[in-house]
């Protein structure tokens, strides 16, 4: 089985919880196959670990984020957006 890239692309969250999101993230990329099941995955994790309200978009869309907690990463083919907005 070939390894999966992963790749912080920006981010604006401690570095132990970004390793998290990469771990995550990695889980929830080889357990499902759409985006919409891969996201909500990465979300309820996040805020069951972590409490307040967490989003998560996959895609590559052009977005502005100016927001205290999130990260964009690259997982296989993936680019993954998660934030917390409170």
């Amino acid at each position: 089985m070939p390894k999966t890239s992963m790749e912080i692309l920006t981010t604006k969250m401690s570095d132990e919880m970004q390793r998290e999101v990469l771990q995550v993230a990695l889980l929830a990329v080889n357990m499902y196959t759409k985006d919409n099941d891969i996201a909500t995955n990465i979300k309820k994790e996040f805020e069951r670990k972590h409490g307040g309200t967490w989003h998560c978009i996959i895609g590559s869309s052009g977005y502005n984020v100016k927001l205290k907690c999130y990260i964009n990463v690259s997982v296989g083919d993936k680019d993954i957006l998660l934030f917390r907005t409170d």
